[in-house]
């Protein structure tokens, strides 16, 4: 995982561990024995790299010492938790990883090789406003609250698509100005902020390579799969603007495959005319009726049977098919959407009501061979 070193940014970056040895450093004079001793072999291991403390940005370095950063780092990535937490050693904001636990390892191990991890939700010219932010903070003392999650979306072993939240521990940072950092007012910070997205302006009062950023960030993994999922769910099934993308049901039963951790889920819609009192086929690029099965409606009275059409009608409650086989021999074989499954190769189904105050609009289908 490489550095992107062409991106202009406010920070030079300066890859040193002297804020974690000044740890050590000091629990030399701690009153435990065990302390001293554990404080004293590590800094005996780093004493003939000053390099490490000092800070480099050469990048090779950190695989000719990675047996010293291995002893540097290793309070901090306990072996016994090793296997549990997603933990990386990083530098801020970047996808450079040059320490880890053998859960996150094995998490890209599962990615396959030609996956390159990267962080989400940072737009290359919003990633330089984010580190003029930690700046403002960590050396100007303006303790801005702008509150920005950041993720990593990794597949997993099956290419089931999982997010990652990263909350990063900055105790190992200096923020160190250069020659062309510049003084900065009140009223300098309140034109930035009433200017947030205005780059230009953001580089006139913090600009390029003002400050070096050195030392390292922890960074802590947590998967939030099944939250982000849920989130992505309810807004794709309220918002209109998203129905018209061409992506949209490829991105639809995404989000699902990654809820279920199912690669092969499909995502279908019917529509309902209570009226009529039939299902109809919605039309729109990429959307199928497991339901109909090819067919443009379909009279609901047909359509299910009795237990299922007051699951869905008269208490709008989702109604799951563990086994679309066993169910099929069981029931009359006559009766939709039974039959439909079946001659489809679905396996198993979960069929939820889209309805308002009580009235059915449509059926959402998800089913899986």
């Amino acid at each position: 995982m490489n550095q992107d070193l062409n991106s202009e940014s406010p920070l030079v970056q300066l890859v040193s561990f002297n804020k974690l040895l000044e740890h050590y450093d000091e629990l030399l004079n701690s009153e435990n024995a065990h302390e001293v001793d554990r404080a004293k072999y590590v800094l005996d291991t780093q004493a003939p790299y000053p390099v490490l403390r000092e800070g480099f940005t050469d990048l090779s370095l950190l695989e000719k010492h990675k047996d010293v950063i291995r002893v540097i780092l290793e309070d901090s990535f306990s072996p016994i938790l090793t296997k549990n937490e997603i933990k990386t050693a990083s530098t801020p904001f970047e996808n450079l990883v040059f320490n880890s636990s053998e859960r996150f390892r094995q998490i890209l191990k599962d990615a396959g090789e030609d996956f390159d991890l990267e962080i989400m939700n940072i737009p290359m010219e919003f990633g330089y406003i984010m580190r003029c932010t930690v700046i403002l903070k960590f050396y100007y003392g303006y303790n801005l609250d702008i509150k920005r999650p950041f993720f990593y979306d990794i597949p997993d072993l099956n290419g089931v698509m999982r997010r990652y939240r990263i909350l990063y521990n900055a105790d190992f940072m200096e923020i160190i100005p250069t020659e062309k950092a510049k003084e900065l007012t009140q009223d300098d910070v309140d034109e930035l902020l009433d200017n947030f997205y205005n780059l230009d302006i953001w580089k006139d009062k913090i600009p390029p390579n003002s400050f070096i950023a050195k030392g390292f960030v922890i960074a802590n993994m947590f998967d939030v799969t099944t939250e982000h999922s849920v989130s992505e769910i309810k807004s794709t099934l309220i918002g209109r603007a998203q129905r018209g993308n061409e992506t949209f049901m490829e991105s639809f039963e995404e989000t699902f495959r990654s809820f279920f951790n199912l690669k092969d889920i499909k995502v279908g819609f019917s529509g309902y005319d209570a009226g009529a009192n039939r299902f109809f086929k919605i039309y729109g690029k990429g959307m199928e009726s497991y339901i109909l099965n090819g067919k443009d409606m379909e009279e609901c009275d047909s359509t299910f049977c009795d237990y299922t059409h007051g699951k869905l009608f008269k208490e709008n409650k989702y109604f799951a098919i563990s086994n679309v086989e066993k169910y099929f021999e069981g029931s009359d074989r006559d009766v939709e959407p039974y039959k439909s499954l079946m001659e489809q190769g679905i396996k198993s189904a979960i069929l939820a009501p889209i309805a308002v105050n009580g009235n059915l609009l449509g059926v959402l289908e998800l089913v899986s061979g």
